[in-house]
């Protein structure tokens, strides 16, 4: 029998519900919460994005409201929210900030924004398998150390004029980038934002992209090479750690790879990513 939604329940564009169910009253208390942002429009249309700056579908808005009033739904309240500058990722913050009545404030920093695929971006997933070959498209796309085809000079320069690194500093920009290079800018982040949150005592909710919160994820969980290829992450589905503020620099997490919210949701979702590839 399909679920009937009860009175005041909220539909999900994907088929989820926004019932608290009784396992979620016992979510283990947490300091960070983990979302990658809500369905892009290069999510929908299979298109590898990186750094374009594109806007979230219907589906994906939706889903960002749903995942905001889950986790207010399980009492977790934030006290602050970090995301990039990329235009998913600062939405997506702003419409799960609505489940909360108080307007919590909003951190954004570019060493947030997704990896940078060079020469793929905006070219569909299967073309660049295809034409290339899986074994090179897994390389480039999964493991630690691959840098995609760099893009053109005459595209690096028009795109440091256009939003949003017409502000931002020429290292926020470059050519291509590996997940090692994104974990190479994450991590100082972790250490000085994260850490000095953690060590005050806030709460932080994460919104970020794919690939940067697998470098995040890779340096809370001290992830090598295999296991960060192997990690994939859902959009829209938050994922919370317990951060010990005793090594606020290099916070250590109480269960390693966090807790899904909705785990069992989480884990399906992940598993349809890496059919496709991964984040």
């Amino acid at each position: 029998m399909s679920h009937v939604p009860s009175p005041g329940e909220q539909p999900d564009p994907h088929g989820r519900t926004a019932t608290v169910e009784a396992e979620r009253a016992t979510w283990s208390p947490a300091n960070v919460v983990l979302v990658r942002h809500g369905e892009s429009v290069a999510n929908a249309r299979h298109l590898f994005t990186g750094v374009i700056d594109v806007g979230l579908t219907p589906a994906g808005e939706a889903e960002c409201v749903l995942a905001g009033q889950r986790l207010a739904g399980a009492g977790w309240v934030p006290d602050v929210i970090c995301t990039s500058e990329l235009v998913r990722g600062w939405r997506t913050a702003e419409l799960m900030r609505t489940a909360w009545p108080e307007l919590v404030p909003v951190e954004r920093d570019w060493r947030l924004n997704e990896r940078n695929y060079g020469a793929l971006s905006g070219y569909l997933k299967s073309e660049i398998a295809e034409r290339f070959g899986r074994d090179r498209f897994l390389y480039w796309r999964r493991s630690l150390e691959g840098r995609p085809p760099p893009l053109a000079p005459e595209v690096l320069a028009l795109w440091r004029v256009l939003p949003p690194f017409d502000v931002l500093p020429p290292e926020a920009l470059t050519a291509t980038e590996s997940l090692a290079d994104v974990v190479s800018r994450v991590r100082p982040w972790v250490a000085d934002v994260l850490g000095a949150h953690v060590a005050a005592g806030r709460r932080v909710l994460l919104v970020a992209h794919g690939n940067s919160l697998r470098a995040v994820c890779g340096v809370l969980d001290r992830l090598d090479g295999d296991e960060l290829a192997a990690l994939n992450l859902p959009n829209a589905r938050p994922l919370a750690y317990r951060l010990s503020a005793q090594n606020a620099t290099a916070p250590v997490p109480a269960v390693r790879g966090g807790e899904y919210l909705d785990p069992g949701a989480a884990r399906a979702e992940a598993a349809a990513i890496a059919a496709e590839g991964g984040t």
